[in-house]
């Protein structure tokens, strides 16, 4: 377990972008996550949706939460749309089928209860 406090400036961060089969799936900048920092217990990061790149329908066993930094996003779960505008947050139960769209560049932070992203398995259900 982590004993020391952890600082990290998301401006020294690189983004990321998850591309699997030659497809784009996301575009992140990771924040904490035992397999990259000195941290455990939680993962979390800031998710980039831009026009034309949503994060596609997808599930995972671990729940979520998405807090809108900046923009606004449409998080579709489980079928029901959810506008998530600057400043508002989303619980996503694990397992639950969700995307997320953006008219407009949304930064959004996420977070999982899980030492590591790693540990998070992505079902694409373009996929299945």
């Amino acid at each position: 377990m982590s004993s020391n406090a952890v600082h990290r400036d998301p401006d020294a961060i690189e983004e990321e972008v998850v591309e699997v089969s030659g497809q784009h799936r996301a575009r992140y900048q990771m924040l904490f996550s035992a397999d990259r920092t000195k941290t455990d217990s939680l993962t979390c990061g800031i998710a980039i949706v831009r026009p034309g790149e949503p994060l596609p329908l997808h599930r995972h066993a671990h729940a979520e939460v998405y807090f809108a930094l900046a923009g606004a996003a449409l998080v579709t779960v489980d079928g029901k749309d959810h506008e998530l505008a600057e400043g508002q947050a989303i619980f996503i139960p694990g397992n639950l089928e969700h995307a997320v769209h953006a008219e407009t560049e949304a930064r959004l932070f996420f977070a999982f209860a899980a030492d590591s992203y790693q540990e998070v398995r992505y079902v694409y259900l373009d996929d299945d």
